[in-house]
């Protein structure tokens, strides 16, 4: 090969490599404004054509081909998201196996909400966003992509097995729900306020939460509960 053929090669590695570095630029720049937009509006108050103004992208078939459609974008994000919360619940988790308290549920609950708290003092949207896409159970299930499930129950099975083993299934599954919604919801409205959440502040929620796991069920629930059979509506 010649130099003058091995420098064309070099020339067309590197403008391959820009446009493949300006496309994941393009493809975050709409994910991060429509995380934004969905936070503060939710998802169907949002358009296509809203979210690709607020990126500044003029092109109108941009959104289509980055992700194909709406819900594809909202899928895309979910996963773009949760490989750095779900990670970073692993490097937590390594740590709290390392101190030797991996059955405290203090310890769980905090490791579920930490990235989450992270992610909103980084200034993302991710949070809020979620707790609008979460409202509806069934409308969440065909936006979650394949792997990109958020760990928190699993997180709370591996480290405290037998957190909640004296309650009946139905109930279990009625606390973690109750658990997950709580956590979103909460932490939703303080970053949509841009209010700073202190430690203070979080251990204190995280007792709540706990408290709320670790409750005895009433008389009066189990018997409720006894008489009527199923499961609670939501995740979990």
């Amino acid at each position: 090969m010649s130099d003058h053929d091995h420098d064309h090669d070099h020339d067309r590695d590197v403008r391959r490599r820009r446009r493949h570095s300006a496309g994941d630029a393009t493809r975050e720049l709409l994910m991060v404004t429509a995380e934004r937009l969905f936070a503060l509006n939710g998802i169907e108050a949002v358009t296509l054509q809203q979210i690709r103004s607020e990126a500044g992208q003029s092109n109108s078939s941009v959104i289509a081909y980055h992700f194909g459609s709406q819900a594809g974008l909202v899928r895309a994000l979910i996963a773009f998201r949760y490989v750095r919360i779900n990670a970073r619940r692993a490097e937590l988790l390594s740590e709290v196996r390392a101190q030797g308290v991996p059955g405290d549920p203090w310890a769980a609950v905090w490791l579920i909400v930490r990235p989450l708290v992270e992610s909103i003092e980084a200034g993302e949207m991710f949070v809020p966003f979620l707790a609008r896409v979460s409202a509806n159970p069934r409308t969440f299930a065909q936006y979650l992509p394949e792997g990109a499930d958020d760990s928190s129950f699993g997180l709370l099975g591996d480290l405290v097995p037998d957190l909640m083993a004296a309650l009946p299934e139905r109930a279990r599954r009625g606390r973690q729900v109750q658990l997950y919604n709580s956590v979103l919801n909460l932490l939703a409205e303080l970053a949509r306020g841009r209010h700073h959440i202190s430690e203070a502040q979080l251990s204190n929620y995280v007792d709540g939460w706990v408290g709320m796991l670790t409750a005895p069920l009433s008389a009066a629930t189990a018997e409720l509960m006894g008489q009527e059979p199923g499961t609670p509506e939501g995740r979990g």
